[in-house]
């Protein structure tokens, strides 16, 4: 199957493209995509199974972050491959449009982090003690200190101030399809 993804994707223009061939994508096959890119974007279904395979991946990946180095996360219509969505009408411009609006790699993890049902204290401290354990996994000290800084910002937003740090919501942000529509403010 992903040796037909990169086929129809080249065949259409998108010419930088590869793809794990049926294995997870491992922290060598991430260190391999840094090389060439700083920031690679890995294209996953619009389904539980994409969204699976998107956590895994931005969890493997949070050890080897550094500033200026990361991945985003394209996410397909359920239903479709690269291949069927590319060889539709307008699927070039549908896989480019899907492309330009991939999230980036804390809103992945937050929308892994936060799906569930929040409404207890208790729960909300389970979260933000996760997503707390989730940045301390990054090695590179300012890397992991602006993933502390972005998850507070989510719990605030989501639960009220629960620190002294600011509330303020950072612009530009994406969610991603399959994010916690009760604690993900609309953002960009």
């Amino acid at each position: 199957e992903g040796y037909m993804d990169v086929a129809a994707l080249h065949q259409a223009g998108f010419l930088n493209t590869v793809a794990p061939l049926g294995t997870a994508l491992t922290e060598r096959q991430m260190a391999e995509l840094w090389r060439l890119v700083p920031e690679p974007v890995l294209c996953m279904d619009g389904d539980a199974a994409g969204a699976k395979a998107a956590q895994s991946a931005a969890k493997r990946a949070l050890g080897d972050l550094k500033p200026g180095h990361s991945l985003r996360f394209a996410v397909l219509p359920e239903g479709e491959d690269p291949d069927s969505l590319v060889q539709g009408t307008d699927g070039v411009a549908q896989m480019q449009t899907i492309l330009d609006a991939a999230a980036p790699l804390a809103e992945v993890l937050w929308a892994g982090a936060s799906a569930g049902d929040f409404s207890t204290p208790e729960r909300q401290a389970g979260l933000r003690k996760q997503v707390f354990e989730l940045a301390g996994q990054v090695r590179d000290a300012t890397v992991r200190d602006y993933y502390k800084n972005f998850f507070t910002s989510k719990l605030d937003a989501a639960f009220g101030a629960t620190s002294s740090q600011s509330r303020r919501q950072r612009p530009g942000r994406r969610s991603v399809p399959w994010a916690n529509k009760k604690l993900s403010p609309s953002m960009g």
